[in-house]
């Protein structure tokens, strides 16, 4: 079968990492790169073609499909030009900056027939696939709560090489919650409502340094979320899986989703039960440990992203879905200002119903 031709907008840490993947991957051939700082880039990847203007090197390069990892905000405007183009897309989080775009953005994919993907890449591992398998078969009985962490020392280099990372949009919440959001929209169902609570006291930065979380799903379970970019600990995604040579692997598990018949780790895949099967306080409780194999999300992402491109899978994440983990993202700063708890059910019909041309509202 003839290979996909690809090209890569921004290349900056996540398009460099897609570019090394694409170059492992025998069902791509990368036609082109698009990014401002082109001569230091082109020094970089000297066999690729590389360009200034991305609708340039989607005019010249003529690629079938783009990974765009650009800043945020370009987002919706580079999805809109490689739609009017017929170009397939895997689009990296957050899918756009706004409800507003994220809904234009929308607009212009179906008008257009494009399919795409949105680069959160945890719903690859197959640890998410067995938890949700498990979560699925009822292993630990009814959900009745998530309990979560992700808590990390960014050091004063990472703040110092990119100002914006000290303004609002560029804290935790959006950096690093948005993947947890979406990971427990995937394993969990639907996020119905948030509350929030705030912090920059660590840093006095004007963005929040911590956060802390109240999660209603769709399906009655309750969850709680600590985040914080300015607290040591070994208790990320990133550490507990080993996904990142970024983030040392600590090997322990972030996670717990309690049950009315058990409980699970995540993602040591540690299951929880009661040997009678009876539960009850009283009762000793033991454990057993889940084996799933581990793979490099990214490969596997670009794995379904050709199956997308082709047509012979349905997209795992299309925008549409994306723009729902934005949707409660965005909740988490706005419940915190509010102090109230925001119901996030509307806005989802607002933006299923959208259609190019209609007035559209932000998420906060």
């Amino acid at each position: 079968m003839t290979n996909i031709a690809i090209g890569v907008i921004g290349a900056g840490l996540i398009g460099r990492k897609h570019l090394a993947k694409i170059a492992e991957h025998p069902d791509f051939d990368l036609v082109g790169i698009a990014d401002v700082n082109a001569e230091q880039v082109a020094a970089q990847n000297p066999q690729a073609r590389v360009f200034a203007d991305y609708r340039t090197m989607l005019d010249e390069a003529r690629p079938s499909a783009v990974i765009i990892a650009s800043p945020n905000q370009l987002h919706a405007e580079n999805g809109i030009e490689c739609a009017r183009r017929g170009i397939h897309i895997l689009i990296e989080k957050p899918v756009t900056d706004t409800l507003e775009s994220a809904n234009t953005l929308i607009g212009e994919l179906r008008k257009a027939g494009i399919r795409s993907l949105v680069g959160h890449h945890r719903r690859h591992h197959r640890q998410v696939a067995t938890l949700r398998s498990l979560l699925g078969e009822g292993r630990i009985g009814n959900l009745v709560g998530v309990s979560a962490i992700w808590a990390a020392y960014k050091p004063d280099p990472y703040f110092k090489v990119a100002s914006w990372r000290t303004q609002a949009g560029g804290g935790p919440v959006l950096i690093n919650l948005i993947h947890e959001i979406d990971f427990l929209r995937f394993s969990v169902g639907e996020i119905v409502s948030v509350g929030a609570v705030l912090s920059n006291r660590q840093r006095g930065f004007a963005v929040e340094d911590t956060a802390g979380v109240l999660i209603e799903f769709e399906n009655g379970a309750i969850g709680t979320f600590f985040a914080s970019d300015s607290a040591v600990s070994p208790w990320t995604t990133e550490q507990g899986v080993g996904e990142s040579p970024e983030f040392p692997f600590s090997g322990e598990s972030s996670y717990r989703f309690m049950g009315s018949q058990g409980a699970l780790e995540f993602p040591n895949l540690v299951a929880w039960t009661q040997a009678n099967g009876e539960p009850s306080w009283n009762q000793p409780i033991q454990a057993q440990r889940i084996h799933a194999p581990t793979l490099d999300p990214y490969i596997a992402q670009l794995d379904h992203f050709r199956d997308v491109v082709r047509g012979t899978a349905v997209s795992l994440q299309p925008v549409e879905d994306g723009a729902r983990t934005l949707i409660a993202t965005l909740a988490v700063a706005e419940a915190a200002a509010t102090g109230k708890r925001i119901d996030l059910r509307d806005r989802y019909a607002t933006l299923l119903t959208s259609q190019p041309g209609q007035t559209q509202r932000r998420a906060s």
